[in-house]
């Protein structure tokens, strides 16, 4: 065992202090493999659910467009099963988040479930790509990838406790839950169009996501710097960032269109 003698003579086991040094590199360095790996789970998720929402759009577009069909009863019949299938994949989306915190705190492998769920949103996410202008679909993703890169830059770079902004986007939230009753009844009320007020629930919606995807991602940082990760934390940790994402991004869709109108 080595030693040597501080500016106070003190001894110090040389060979214990490098020990440590040397975990707190390999945590360190584990930590950013793990980010990585959280970072492209996600990235895959995103691109799945993207080539999911782009095709069965196209596909229906393409069943209600085609010239030779102005049979209503097979048009109306396409319709409904596509509504259908909107409906079942809200569904599933609300089973398979039950099923993910239920896999994880049973130590089951989540890769099933994140990838049904992936495809469930894609399925839900196709009515945008039917309903929506494609302009407006590309623009919010673009702000949505550097709204999301400004968010990890603060959570990432951030030296400090962000707990509080976990508390702070929920407060927006129940904020903003209020505000959507209120407008509901002054719409039940005088049967008026409150406008400016959606615009305001919908950035004041988009406010507490931020805060609360802020806060995620330096709570994953602190699980992925103290070694805490396997690859099912990895892919819930995934998860989570691709929501915060999703939900970013149709908020942000709901905030142009609303300009847009």
């Amino acid at each position: 065992m080595g030693y040597t003698v501080d500016s106070e003579g003190r001894v110090i086991d040389t060979s214990e202090v490098a020990s440590k040094k040397k975990k707190k590199s390999t945590y360190s360095e584990t930590g950013v493999y793990s980010l990585g790996r959280i970072f492209i789970y996600m990235f895959f998720g995103l691109l799945i659910t993207t080539g999911v929402a782009i095709g069965l759009g196209q596909l229906f577009l393409h069943i209600l467009t085609k010239p030779t069909n102005d049979d209503w009863y097979y048009l109306n019949g396409a319709a409904m099963t596509y509504l259908i299938l909107l409906i079942s994949s809200g569904l599933a989306i609300i089973v398979l988040s039950i099923l993910l915190n239920v896999f994880l705190y049973k130590g089951k492998s989540l890769w099933v479930p994140s990838i049904l769920y992936v495809i469930s949103m894609g399925v839900l996410l196709s009515a945008l790509t039917v309903f929506v202008d494609w302009g407006v679909l590309a623009l919010a993703f673009g702000l949505t990838c550097g709204v999301f890169g400004i968010m990890a830059l603060i959570a990432f770079l951030s030296k400090g406790n962000l707990s509080g902004l976990a508390i702070a986007g929920l407060g927006l939230l129940i904020g903003a839950l209020l505000l959507a009753g209120v407008n509901w009844i002054l719409w039940l009320a005088t049967g008026g169009s409150w406008g400016w007020l959606n615009i305001a629930i919908s950035f004041i919606l988009l406010a507490a996501m931020m805060l609360i995807t802020i806060y995620d991602m330096w709570r994953i940082k602190q699980i992925c710097m103290r070694g805490e990760m396997n690859t099912n934390i990895e892919l819930y940790c995934a998860f989570t960032l691709y929501v915060d994402f999703v939900y970013i991004f149709l908020r942000i869709v709901s905030i142009l269109l609303s300009k847009k109108r």
